[in-house]
């Protein structure tokens, strides 16, 4: 499986495969996870059975020189292994075999279990410096690059330096003086530090190309993640307080190899006395030290994550900028567009309506001419709301003021009849609906107006017609009312056949709409009570 591209073609940055991660991905019994942790179990037992052959030839003695002793710690297996693991693997990877195989070596040498854990933490506090630097600074560790080699010098020294607080430890409990103590510090370090530089910085650079060329090609690598505040915190008090706990270590041994100095029989020598005192010195600055060192570099690494995250929200902002100039664009080519439609709409109706009134003009029969008309105004009224629409900056909805005030004007205009007086009066409040309301709407005004005037007016010169609408109560209240001769009492509105009247009705369902008709001898009286919500 291929993942992502390496930063150059030579660049390997720290992507570990952690066990959670391993376990999230593939099941137990695939062989991309008993293969390997056979193999690392396999590498354990190597571990501790190199640590036990070294300890056979007490490679650690009071009685060596200084050069002998650094010649342990500069080709420790164990160690090695740990960190080769570390970074071609995992730090879970690299620890156990470390901490397991400097426990070992330190219980059998008859340190307690307490303070033999302490002395294989200080084993495992070096390879978390390799840890963070890798994991905060995303260097490259195949050593073929300046930086890569200054960088890893860098984090080596300060590993060994970690690495050597188990060495107080261990010199309390071997009894040694404060000289001899001081010679296996600056061994254990020296050494470790050696061992780093000579073993396991030529064989990253001879391996950790392949090994992450192997990894990329069985395993679906996890993403780089940034680091984050929460984890720079989390690190940096992790760090601070396994070096306290070494402060307090050193400081309690001394107090205890002090009081075995003074409560012995023998006279008390200050040179031993002050031996335990600058070795817990000893202990104490290089706890601070690395404690400092450790708090400067989260300090840089808070400025480098401050100012990622203020690139982050700046390109966010760009892009977000970028988006909303590029919506406002379609959205305005999308208005353009549908004002358009609108507009085509609208003027196709109108050639259909020209179509029908040239056809009324070549007709003689006054029937047909009649519902040439009706059909004529039924499509000026479904134009006359795509015409709302256009005009409107709003295209999702048309006001009902505009839209009905025209409505009202052409339909009377179309069918006024000729010396007659028929006064129009309208009374609306402002409202906007929607498209799909507003044509039935439209229609079923037209469709009373039209009858209105085929028939309220019959024998009469004058009358009014008045349409009035009204939003009260989450309702809209329209009312279409004229004063002509009513509609005769043997005529049932509700079982009428005229089409006119069906389409009132259906538009009245349609728009969920409570209707009420009156009328008599003084004029009919269309009532309507819309709810708002349906029209919206």
């Amino acid at each position: 499986m291929n993942n992502e591209s390496y930063k150059s073609e030579s660049s390997v940055t720290w992507r570990p495969i952690s066990f959670d991660y391993l376990f999230s991905n593939y099941k137990f019994s695939s062989p991309y996870v008993y293969l390997p942790y056979l193999a690392w179990l396999i590498l354990i037992a190597a571990a501790l059975y190199s640590t036990a052959l070294i300890y056979e030839k007490e490679f650690i003695s009071v009685t060596l020189s200084q050069i002998e002793i650094v010649d342990y710690f500069v080709f420790n297996p164990a160690y090695i292994l740990g960190i080769l693991l570390l970074f071609w693997a995992g730090f879970e990877w690299g620890f156990i075999p470390v901490y397991l195989s400097s426990f070992f070596i330190a219980y059998i040498s008859g340190i307690e279990v307490l303070w033999a854990t302490l002395v294989g933490l200080s084993f495992i506090l070096g390879m978390g410096f390799y840890a963070l630097a890798y994991h905060s600074f995303r260097v490259d560790f195949s050593m073929r690059s300046l930086q890569s080699v200054v960088v890893f010098v860098v984090v080596s020294f300060l590993s060994a330096l970690a690495s050597s607080m188990g060495s107080f430890i261990w010199s309390f409990f071997q009894q040694l003086s404060a000289p001899d103590m001081l010679t296996v510090w600056k061994s254990w370090w020296t050494g470790m530090f050696f061992q780093s530089i000579l073993i396991i910085g030529p064989l990253l650079y001879l391996f950790s190309k392949k090994a992450d060329e192997i990894k990329s090609t069985y395993y679906k690598l996890p993403y780089e993640r940034n680091v984050s505040i929460k984890w720079i915190y989390g690190s940096v008090i992790t760090v601070a307080v396994t070096l306290a706990l070494f402060i307090f270590s050193g400081y309690q041994l001394g107090r205890l190899n002090i009081a075995e100095i003074i409560g012995s029989e023998k006279l008390i020598d200050s040179r031993e006395i002050m031996g335990s005192l600058e070795a817990f010195e000893i202990i104490a600055w290089t706890a601070i030290g690395l404690i400092l060192i450790t708090g400067f570099t989260a300090i840089y690494l808070l400025e480098n994550w401050n100012k990622a995250l203020r690139s982050e929200v700046l390109n966010h902002t760009r892009d977000l900028l970028e988006s909303k100039e590029q919506l406002n664009k379609s959205l305005e080519e999308k208005d353009i567009l549908f004002k358009e439609l609108q507009h085509r709409v609208k003027n196709n109706l109108a050639q259909v309506h020209g179509m029908l009134d040239l056809q009324e003009s070549m007709i003689d029969d006054s029937e047909i001419v009649s519902l040439l008309r009706v059909s004529k105004s039924r499509i000026r009224t479904m134009a006359l709301a795509h015409e709302a629409l256009y005009r409107n900056n709003d295209l999702t909805d048309i006001s009902l003021k505009y839209y009905l005030e025209k409505i009202a004007e052409t339909t009377h205009e179309s069918f006024l009849d000729e010396g007659k007086e028929i006064n129009l009066i309208y009374d609306i409040d402002e409202v906007h609906l929607s498209m799909s309301r507003a044509i039935p709407l439209g229609l079923m005004i037209s469709e009373i107006m039209i009858n209105a005037h085929k028939h309220a007016f019959n024998g009469s010169d004058k009358g009014i017609l008045k349409i009035e609408s009204k939003v009260k109560e989450k309702s809209l209240k329209l009312t279409i009312k004229d004063n002509g001769i009513g509609i005769p009492e043997e005529v049932d509105f509700s079982q009428s056949n005229s089409f006119g009247m069906m389409l009132v009705q259906s538009f009245a369902q349609q728009l969920k709409a409570k209707m009420h008709l009156e009328s008599d001898s003084n004029g009919t009286t269309f009532s309507f009570s819309i709810p708002l919500a349906s029209i919206e």
